[in-house]
């Protein structure tokens, strides 16, 4: 069926942000994390050995890059994104999510160089955002221009639109609710872009199952237990109906719902999301979890205890014996989350970056100077 075949031209980690969260916005910088407890979940353990060396390793992967880049260089860099942020954040609930997606698919096709920005290249060649697991969802690069154009007022040509992206996505995680952490500079923006580079098996789709997942997070250099994690994106933002109605009305061509989701969820979603083909088709978002602004562990809550979740690359996590484990370990604790998360969007936005004399820095983040 046609809306079967365009869901799957879609990414998955990448739709939590293009969306509108539905109306339960809460506002920005929520303190989560107070007062939770451990969740009684059966196989879970806290392990301190080995936080301390998740840790370590997260330290290891982040090369030439170093907090306080441009202490000397543009010493409100920081600031100036963390003010420009905090404005756009109050009219824009989407920005945290929106930021999300950008960066990783900035990063996971061919490094975190900007060239997910970039509009045309001097030899008319399509970009990667022309492509079309980019181009049909992707937003945010709009808070990218205002936040690069305030840089370019104070330092100009000092700040590159890659460490733009990535000191902004940081930001927003403490938007979130996160800790806040101190951001790494040093890369350098790219002056290529080619959208076949997106098309050629970097970005995940919705549908895909574990050892696809695993499979290309595994070339980039991601564990199965960083990739679940990572997968923790999905606490905020929504998808739109087509990127799971399958699993509503014709799983797996049975034209029956998915017997993973609880029937009563079921009930709940097709409320929202109507059959395709029939008068009365509609496709709107639909929230992730409860909290679609706040970065908390619910996602994996919702997941491990009730078998809630929109995306099947979601749903088969907790299948399988190489990602169930740290579902369980992500519902039951919400501190280690808090934690682990951000550790995981500095390995990630530290991806075969630029540094030192390759590339350059982009006076104008759509085009290349």
């Amino acid at each position: 069926m046609a809306w079967v075949s365009l869901a799957t031209l879609l990414m998955f980690l990448v739709v939590l942000v293009h969306s509108k969260p539905i109306p339960t916005y809460r506002g920005f910088g929520n303190d989560v994390f107070n007062g939770n407890k451990d969740y009684d979940l059966p196989g879970y353990q806290k392990d301190p050995e080995q936080e301390k060396l998740n840790g370590e390793q997260v330290k290891n992967v982040t090369g030439n890059l170093r907090e306080g880049f441009y202490s000397q260089s543009c010493p409100n860099a920081e600031k100036i994104v963390a003010e420009e942020l905090a404005q756009i954040a109050k009219t824009n609930p989407n920005a945290v999510p929106n930021l999300l997606r950008l960066q990783f698919h900035d990063c996971f096709v061919g490094g975190c160089d900007a060239s997910i920005l970039l509009d045309v290249l001097p030899s008319g060649e399509q970009v990667e955002k022309s492509s079309l697991l980019n181009g049909l969802l992707l937003k945010g690069t709009d808070i990218i221009d205002d936040i690069k154009t305030k840089l370019e007022e104070e330092c100009p040509q000092t700040v590159s639109c890659s460490d733009t992206l990535a000191f902004a996505t940081n930001e927003a995680l403490s938007l979130a609710g996160l800790p806040r952490q101190a951001p790494l500079g040093g890369r350098r923006d790219s002056i290529v872009s080619l959208a076949m580079l997106a098309e050629d098996n970097n970005l995940p789709l919705p549908n895909w199952s574990v050892d696809q997942m695993l499979a290309i997070f595994e070339k980039k250099g991601f564990t199965a237990e960083e990739m679940v994690i990572l997968l923790g994106a999905h606490s905020v933002g929504s998808a739109h109906c087509d990127m799971f109605n399958e699993r509503l009305y014709d799983f797996k061509g049975t034209q029956k719902p998915d017997p993973a989701l609880a029937a009563l969820f079921v009930d709940e979603l097709r409320k929202t999301c109507t059959a395709p083909g029939t008068p009365q088709y509609r496709n709107p978002p639909v929230n992730f979890d409860e909290t679609p602004t706040v970065l908390d562990n619910r996602f994996f809550k919702n997941l491990a205890e009730k078998r809630k979740s929109l995306l099947m690359t979601d749903d088969v996590l907790l299948d399988d014996p190489r990602t169930a484990p740290t579902v369980k370990k992500m519902a039951a604790e919400p501190e280690l989350f808090a934690k682990r998360f951000p550790q995981m969007m500095i390995k990630l936005s530290s991806l075969n970056v630029l540094t030192g004399n390759d590339g350059q820095v982009r006076i104008i983040c759509r085009s290349t100077n």
